[in-house]
């Protein structure tokens, strides 16, 4: 079973949110592929979080309202089963602190990784994708991102992303 990960990088293409859709015809290209394979995907807190903050800081009250939108229909299409995306249920909680400060299973420490450039966001999809690997042993998990500082540190790289 193959599951992959979501990053902001992506989810702002897929919904093609301006100035930050650079890659949107590919990224919908591969999305299609992806979703034809069967594979599930998920949208880790962090990446909708994220994209909303950057629908909130368009310039265009008519492109906020109209970005607002399609982001609420993705999650609303989590919600109902009804979306190439599956919920996983992920506790904010001390375990999972104790993990993004712990490095997030990169093998380096919180500090170091920020000194890198590696922002608390990626830390935290890092954390949620291991922690889901750990829980489904018999998946290969991957994060998809557009974000060289994330796919650096991202579990096993898929073909294509």
């Amino acid at each position: 079973m193959n599951v992959t990960f979501i990053d902001t990088s992506v989810l702002l293409n897929v919904l093609d949110v301006p100035g930050r859709n650079q890659d949107a015809a590919a990224v919908k290209k591969t999305m299609g592929e992806v979703i034809d394979s069967g594979e599930s995907l998920i949208l880790p807190i962090t990446a909708v979080i994220e994209t909303g903050n950057h629908i909130a800081q368009l310039d265009n009250g008519q492109l906020r309202r109209e970005f607002a939108q399609k982001l609420e229909r993705v999650l609303r299409g989590v919600v109902a089963g009804n979306s190439p995306w599956v919920l996983h249920d992920i506790a904010w909680n001390s375990e999972f602190l104790e993990k993004l400060v712990g490095g997030a299973g990169t093998g380096q420490d919180f500090r170091s990784l920020l000194e890198q450039k590696v922002g608390v966001g990626d830390l935290c999809i890092l954390a949620e994708c291991n922690a889901y690997a750990s829980r489904v042993k018999t998946a290969t998990v991957r994060i998809w991102t557009l974000d060289r500082a994330l796919s650096s540190w991202a579990p096993v790289t898929h073909p294509g992303y």
